[in-house]
């Protein structure tokens, strides 16, 4: 038996909260570019998303208490707007970008982690399974808007469409679906897509062979 120390993840919590947060924010997405405090509602979206998500890491309560601290100033970093200083505005979006990811990336590998010793197939593991999908594109949305932060010429967009599609452009990529309106032009972003794809190729081919094999055990 692994002991409690050795975890990452909580034993506790589902991800029933979690797996609605998900829908609601793309379902709001849209939205957001229409008006700032649509934008704010979006923002506020993505954090109860991170703090759904650090429900199911298993540190210490001062710990996650921490964590909620920093999410809550990566939420306020991300909405804040400095009227004279657009740079500031900008690194201000920055840290907030930084904090999500880690966090993300914490939340994933809690999420992956559990589910891989899970012993039955049930509704949980289905609904972390389509967590961890749907993760995993907010994750890389993230990497891309810091890469954007060092090289504002990291993404070609095409007339009309704004930064704020690259969250579309996240999704469109792990799903190998490859539209061709946004595109990555420098190293590091081609390398981050091509990641991206082969992450959205791999993963539902490992969780789909998890579950079957889950499936067959419970039958035998």
């Amino acid at each position: 038996m692994m002991n409690t120390t050795s975890r990452i993840y909580s034993t506790t919590d589902g991800y029933k909260y979690l797996f609605f947060d998900l829908i609601v924010l793309f379902l709001l997405l849209p939205f957001a570019s229409l008006h700032r405090y649509l934008s704010i509602l979006v923002s506020f979206c993505f954090l109860v998303t991170l703090l759904l998500g650090l429900n199911t890491l298993a540190f210490s309560k001062r710990s996650l208490f921490l964590f909620r601290i920093f999410a809550s100033l990566a939420f306020i970093s991300d909405v804040v707007i400095f009227p004279n200083s657009e740079y500031l505005t900008t690194l201000s979006s920055l840290m907030s970008y930084s904090f999500n990811s880690i966090f993300f990336g914490l939340v994933i590998l809690a999420i992956g982690s559990r589910i891989s010793r899970e012993e039955k197939v049930n509704l949980n593991v289905v609904r972390g399974g389509v967590c961890i999908y749907l993760l995993l594109g907010i994750l890389w949305f993230f990497f891309y808007k810091i890469l954007i932060f060092f090289d504002g010429n990291a993404f070609y967009f095409p007339e009309n469409i704004t930064q704020n599609s690259l969250f579309y452009f996240s999704f469109t990529t792990l799903t190998t679906l490859g539209y061709g309106d946004i595109l990555p032009k420098n190293a590091f972003a081609m390398t981050f897509a091509n990641a991206e794809a082969l992450v959205g190729q791999i993963y539902p081919a490992v969780v789909i062979a998890k579950l079957v094999s889950l499936y067959e055990h419970k039958e035998s």
